[in-house]
């Protein structure tokens, strides 16, 4: 089976789909179908009792899953995922550039913590019981981590505090209980 995984990521084999713990179906390009004896990475296979054409389709071979199962289904299915990706040099006077969806779904408080709403806060309103209803109405914080990544996101602009007419985040920009963010001194 070691010859089958080597032989998959080398791509003479691609992974269809796993179908159950016990096997998965692997794919083979048309023109191996003939050669399978002679390519030393078939070798196994062909000396093997179930393989023959009678048992299987026109182009596939079932072999039994191993630890690298993940290797061979992430072969075929290599989707190139969308980033969103800070750009460290402009093109016109090299600078940093925000990362607008920052923008769109945080909003950063002027003590330094990033807020968001709920995932889905707007989605699906006719299923949602009146309790949960609230609960999505309220903002969560982000953690250090990511706090501190969405503080690399925009620049120094963004970061400076703001101040709006009306905002109705006003109350929830200082945090005196906090030594690190107090502005005030202990009495």
């Amino acid at each position: 089976m070691l010859r089958v995984i080597s032989a998959a990521v080398r791509g003479i084999v691609s992974c269809a789909n796993v179908k159950n713990a016990g096997t998965v179906v692997l794919q083979e390009y048309p023109k191996l179908i003939t050669n399978v004896t002679q390519n030393r990475g078939f070798s196994l296979l062909s000396t093997q009792s179930w393989f023959n054409r009678d048992r299987i389709n026109d182009k596939t071979l079932i072999g039994a899953v191993t630890p690298y199962g993940n290797i061979l289904s992430s072969v075929q299915d290599t989707t190139i995922t969308p980033k969103r990706t800070l750009i460290k040099f402009s093109m016109r006077k090299g600078k940093r550039k925000t990362v607008k969806a920052v923008l769109k779904r945080f909003y950063r408080l002027n003590w330094g913590m990033w807020i968001r709403r709920y995932c889905a806060h707007d989605k699906h309103m006719w299923r949602k019981t009146e309790g949960r209803k609230r609960r999505l109405r309220q903002h969560i914080f982000t953690n250090a981590t990511q706090s501190w990544l969405l503080d690399t996101m925009v620049t120094k602009y963004w970061r400076r505090p703001r101040f709006y007419v009306d905002d109705p985040y006003n109350p929830y920009h200082k945090r005196e209980e906090f030594a690190h963010t107090r502005t005030k001194p202990f009495d």
